[in-house]
């Protein structure tokens, strides 16, 4: 994995399946960009709708599950900033402080389309913007899917605390198999940091502890505020991107960020 730079202190149910994607309607303002699939490679799995209720997040969206018919939305009101809420550990940032472009990412790490943007996408983006210093990618806990979803992103912030959540989202996403199904279970994240050489007595009570609860709890609520029902989600500028959509998407979306500077 090549070397990346990291800022740790800059730097979550529920309603359709992975075959449609429930969307708020946008508001008002510039028509929505259409966006045409590549044919070069392999379509990525559709975003993941939030699809079952959960008591515990997204209550009020059941039943306005509307079909997605483009990926982009302009966002009314200027730019969308993230929640204040109340987080009480470091925000997961990928770049430099300094980056003019900020890509906030909203994810969750059982979602299949997740991890086809990480592992197809997100290369890209990191070679092209972000290890060049003109964006940097601010991580969101969305963590919806369930408790295993909540336990990865909590043992991710632990990694973290160690200096190395990147490292861990990306074996995350490189080992997903299933929803609720043992992939992420406590034991296995810990054995997942073991592999990365982290300190284990450390990330074990980190994990075990749940150290990050309150955490990743809060970007839900924040997520919840925003009103978002598909994963991943991703804000640039005004500009809202839903699914592991093709590099070239997310290219005009920063190129445009970059030239209103």
């Amino acid at each position: 994995m090549s070397k990346r730079r990291r800022s740790t202190q800059n730097r979550a149910g529920a309603p359709a399946r992975a075959g449609g994607l429930p969307l708020a309607a946008a508001p008002a303002g510039p028509a929505t960009v259409k966006i045409a699939r590549s044919t070069a490679r392999r379509s990525p799995p559709p975003p993941r709708p939030v699809a079952r209720l959960r008591k515990w997040a997204l209550p009020g969206l059941v039943g306005t599950a509307v079909l997605a018919v483009a990926v982009i939305f302009a966002l009314g009101g200027g730019p969308s900033t993230p929640g204040a809420g109340a987080v009480t550990s470091p925000r997961p940032v990928l770049g430099e402080a300094t980056a003019t472009v900020v890509i906030r990412e909203y994810g969750d790490f059982q979602c299949p389309s997740c991890g086809a943007f990480a592992r197809q996408v997100e290369p890209q983006i990191r070679a092209t913007y972000i290890d060049t210093g003109k964006a940097r990618l601010e991580w969101h806990d969305f963590a919806w899917i369930g408790s295993e979803s909540r336990d990865a992103a909590n043992a991710a912030r632990c990694a973290g605390d160690q200096g190395r959540f990147w490292e861990f989202h990306d074996l995350l996403y490189r080992s997903q198999a299933g929803e609720n199904q043992g992939a992420f279970a406590k034991d296995r994240l810990k054995s997942m940091g073991a592999s990365l050489g982290l300190d284990a007595a450390a990330l074990d009570a980190c994990v075990e502890g749940n150290a990050h609860g309150d955490a990743v709890q809060a970007d839900f609520s924040d997520v919840r505020s925003k009103g978002f029902n598909g994963t991943p989600t991703f804000l640039i500028g005004n500009q809202r991107i839903v699914g592991a959509q093709p590099f070239e998407v997310f290219q005009a979306a920063i190129d445009a960020e970059l030239a209103s500077k």
